[in-house]
């Protein structure tokens, strides 16, 4: 069998598998890692990657003054909540596949 081929079939299992049904690798069963790595791969980007993003997007200032609240996966977009200390909150977007970031509503 092919590479392309074997990792196609990989995550055809992969998916079939997460959905319940009895499908495993050939290599053995499925890791909850060997998923959350398939779905960030399908998702564009992980959580991790989007913080770091919206943390080079803010200026050092608001970086001591605001704090980035968990994200929401939304799909293609990561929703973030930029917390100030008053408790204030500004909710951006981050585009999973292009790394843009935008206010939310705009």
């Amino acid at each position: 069998m092919k590479l392309k081929q074997k990792i196609l079939e990989f995550i055809r299992k992969a998916y079939e598998d997460d959905e319940g049904g009895k499908s495993v690798s050939e290599t053995g069963a499925m890791t909850d890692d060997d998923r959350l790595a398939i779905r960030e791969l399908f998702d564009g980007m992980s959580t991790g990657t989007a913080r770091i993003i919206i943390e080079e997007e803010m200026d050092s200032q608001m970086v001591e003054d605001y704090d980035i609240a968990p994200l929401e996966n939304k799909g293609r977009y990561y929703v973030a909540r930029i917390v100030q200390t008053d408790g204030k909150a500004i909710r951006l977007l981050v585009d999973k596949q292009t790394g843009k970031v935008q206010f939310e509503g705009r």
